[in-house]
């Protein structure tokens, strides 16, 4: 698969390429940025990219076949939906979209012409997320009464555009995002939202935190908290009749780092060490797979569309 990247962002410079330089399938061909034109010739001499001056002219290229939209969530519904109408397949970052409306039209365009359109929540591809599945399926911990998941952070300069409404800003969007897709994971695709509260604060014009309450037919719960000018939280925890299962780097998880696991009961305290993995390289892979893969790309397009009405649900709620 040939790729190009429409933007010269930190994530595509620090995150994707080191990634995607270790897959055989997959060659980043080119690289285009409109938006910040000075970074273009470095991240082009770093990875010995082509480049490109605008984004319609990578996307229109012959010889490449995916692109990769690594812009702030509000430019992501322009330029997929563009290289999707281009015949392009698309791997963008979370969120899809802003709104369910636009996720589902995306969705419909790549469906309707035989793409793959793949939302990269990445840390859904660590082998930590089966590894504590696993452990909760053994009963290790009894009968599940609660599973909670918290990501926030300190404030940020203010220019990050997580804190621009007119870039698709705010908690929600960005780090409630990452929770709701977890909840997800455990609680299952007839996931509902009970209750929901965004916080916002004097002088900035998006949500600035927030959590959210959601449940499935079964009745499990899972509370999530998220939030952009908070102390560093990353963390799962799923409560038992018998203990509780703990870990607090499960949405970040570098490469080379190994999860820590905690298993808490009447007995004492548990220590697991876990394998360490590369969350971002099995994203890419996965997108790979859902070109050629028809079962596994429309299970992403449901997937898309779940994330982007839990988001939707969360706000109106």
């Amino acid at each position: 698969m040939k790729i190009g990247i429409l933007g010269c962002s930190e994530i595509a410079y620090r995150r994707f390429m080191p990634a995607v330089k270790e897959i055989e399938e997959v060659q980043v061909l080119a690289v285009a940025e409109e938006y910040a034109p000075a970074k273009l010739d470095s991240f082009c001499k770093e990875y010995g990219l082509e480049r490109e001056n605008s984004f319609e002219s990578l996307i229109h290229r012959s010889d490449i076949d995916a692109v990769y939209v690594p812009q702030p969530p509000a430019l992501h519904y322009r330029w997929a939906k563009y290289a999707l109408e281009s015949g392009k397949h698309v791997l963008v970052e979370k969120p899809s979209t802003t709104a369910y409306s636009l996720s589902e039209n995306l969705v419909n365009i790549a469906r309707e012409k035989g793409l793959a359109l793949h939302e990269n929540y990445m840390f859904q591809y660590h082998s930590q997320l089966k590894a504590i599945k696993e452990m909760i399926q053994s009963g290790e911990i009894g009968d599940i009464r609660m599973i909670r998941a918290d990501f926030g952070f300190p404030l940020r300069n203010k220019e990050d555009f997580r804190y621009n409404v007119k870039l698709g800003g705010g908690a929600l969007l960005d780090a409630g995002g990452y929770t709701l897709k977890l909840a997800t994971l455990f609680l299952g695709n007839k996931i509902r939202v009970e209750a929901s509260k965004l916080m916002y604060m004097k002088g900035y014009e998006v949500d600035m935190y927030g959590s959210a309450v959601l449940s499935n037919e079964e009745g499990c719960v899972c509370q999530v908290g998220f939030g952009m000018d908070c102390h560093y939280r990353c963390s799962l925890e799923v409560w038992g009749s018998q203990g509780r299962i703990y870990t607090d780097r499960i949405f970040t998880a570098p490469p080379g780092y190994e999860p820590i696991v905690w298993i808490e009961k009447a007995e004492g305290r548990k220590k697991i060490k876990l394998n360490a993995d590369w969350h971002f390289q099995h994203s890419i892979i996965e997108f790979y797979q859902e070109i050629s893969d028809i079962d596994k790309r429309i299970r992403m397009y449901d997937e898309i569309l779940l994330q982007a009405k839990l988001v939707d649900k969360v706000r109106k709620q």
